[in-house]
């Protein structure tokens, strides 16, 4: 059954670094172009997040968000550095003495100093960590991909009726196609009889001659069996159990053809008309497959 590339999935879950939220969100493109946003803790693991999410999804701009709410184990810790302290200390009261200012240093100037209270972060096993993100990853990727079968199915079930609208018409053409050649055998010979009729009457041999290349010249037979078997594969591969999108693609540009290729062909009022409603079915079909992973 084909998806959607459009869809949101959503998970929660507990890592060794806190609560994680992760959040996903697809719409149409034409390959697979991922853009997350990773916490400064876990920003490391971006390589992996992006392998991962080749690995599970074909198609689409996606965009993944992870938000952390860090446990008290996972916060960092401020350390002071008491040697630099003391030496920013005994350099204030020493040009406090020099230029004879008068007042005390202050803790929250020595606090302000560069380096003197420094930030450790939590030493944590990126592999570890990476196999607890995955799994919340996994089920918003899960969530993703459900939400995208539903539209999928949608799509399938729309396809499915303009694909019964198309093969209306084809049949349509196919039972037609006759009545072009026998409409300009009475056009043609009508012609003729006007023209000829100073002269001696019209040739039977002219006409069927005429009659005969006008015949193969507008015979359409081959791009309606064509056409009938792109529809048939269209169908197929609307069961397909993969991504499918490109193919879809190809095959509207293949019906797109030979439809086109008719009403050239053809010359015929009746056939123009029919033709141009399936050019339009068929770009409607286009439009809804630019959604199809």
């Amino acid at each position: 059954m084909i998806s959607s590339m459009t869809g949101y999935g959503r998970a929660e879950g507990e890592t060794s670094l806190g609560h994680l939220l992760v959040e996903i969100k697809s719409v149409n493109h034409r390959f697979l172009d991922s853009r997350v946003r990773l916490p400064r803790q876990i920003s490391s693991l971006e390589p992996h997040l992006l392998s991962h999410l080749k690995n599970n999804i074909a198609r689409g701009r996606v965009e993944v968000a992870l938000t952390l709410a860090a446990n008290s184990s996972s916060v960092p810790e401020p350390v002071l550095n008491l040697p630099l302290a003391q030496r920013y200390y005994e350099a204030a009261e020493k040009a406090a003495d020099a230029l004879a200012l008068p007042g005390s240093i202050g803790l929250d100037f020595i606090l302000r100093m560069p380096d003197v209270l420094q930030v450790s972060e939590p030493v944590a096993d990126l592999d570890q960590i990476w196999e607890e993100i995955r799994l919340v990853v996994d089920q918003a990727v899960r969530a993703l991909g459900e939400m995208r079968a539903r539209e999928g199915k949608e799509l399938a079930d729309d396809f499915r009726r303009t694909l019964t609208a198309l093969e209306e018409h084809r049949a349509r053409l196919e039972t037609s196609k006759d009545k072009v050649v026998s409409d300009f055998r009475d056009r043609f010979e009508a012609r003729l009889k006007n023209l000829l009729s100073e002269n001696g009457g019209l040739d039977p041999t002219r006409l069927h001659q005429e009659v005969a290349i006008f015949a193969e010249r507008c015979d359409v037979s081959e791009e309606l069996a064509r056409l009938d078997s792109h529809l048939k594969q269209f169908e197929e591969i609307l069961r397909v159990p993969e991504p499918v999108g490109r193919r879809l693609d190809f095959l509207l540009q293949e019906m797109f053809r030979e439809i086109n290729t008719i009403g050239s062909k053809a010359n015929h009022l009746e056939v123009t008309q029919t033709v141009l409603q399936m050019k339009n079915l068929v770009e409607r079909l286009r439009e809804q497959a630019q959604n199809v992973e």
